[in-house]
C-alpha cells in the first residue's frame, strides 16, 4: 500500500472524545491523487481502544468545507465505525464517494458513540491503493485417518 504523508490526516491521533483529526488538506493546493483512480480512506488503531463497559463505538465522517475553520461543515461521507475493543493492527477500510458538492477543505471527524473512550489513537490517511485483502477461517478440517 502507498503512504503519501501528504494524505496522512491523523498521525497515531489520541481519541476519547470527539475530534476533528491532526491535520486538514487544502485541496485546491493538492497533489495529484491519481485522477480516474478509486480513493480509499483507511483507519489504522496503534493503541487499543478501550471503554469501562466495552459499548463505545467510533463514528469516522469524511468532511468538507469552504473555509479552513470549518464553519459551514459538509459531511460528505460516513466512513466506518470502529467497535469497542479494537485491537492495534486493525485496519479500517472505505472507499469514497465521489463528491458531488466539492469544497476546497477537508478533514476527518472522529464521534464516540454509546460510552466513554478511556484509551486509543487511530492514524488515518488516503491512498489510491488500499490493501484490503483479508485472512478468513477455511472452514474446513483435515483428518489425520488415511481415506482413499
Amino acid at each position: 500500500m502507498k503512504l503519501d504523508g501528504l494524505l496522512i490526516f491523523s498521525d497515531a491521533q489520541a481519541i476519547t472524545a470527539a475530534a476533528a483529526s491532526d491535520s486538514f488538506k487544502n485541496w485546491e493546493a493538492a497533489i495529484d491523487m491519481g485522477a480516474g483512480n478509486d480513493l480509499y480512506a483507511v483507519s489504522v488503531v496503534d493503541v487499543a481502544f478501550t471503554d469501562g463497559s466495552s459499548n463505545s463505538t467510533l463514528t469516522v465522517d469524511y468532511q468538507l468545507d469552504d473555509s479552513s475553520s470549518f464553519g459551514s461543515i459538509q459531511t460528505a461521507q460516513t466512513l466506518y465505525t470502529i467497535p469497542a475493543l479494537a485491537a492495534v493492527g486493525d485496519t479500517f477500510v472505505a472507499k469514497l464517494n465521489p463528491v458531488t458538492t466539492p469544497e476546497q477543505y477537508a478533514r476527518i471527524y472522529y464521534t464516540p458513540n454509546n460510552g466513554n473512550l478511556t484509551t486509543g489513537s487511530v492514524t488515518t490517511f488516503f491512498t489510491t491503493n488500499a490493501q484490503v485483502w483479508r485472512k478468513y477461517a477455511k472452514n474446513y478440517t483435515v483428518s489425520s485417518a488415511n481415506q482413499f
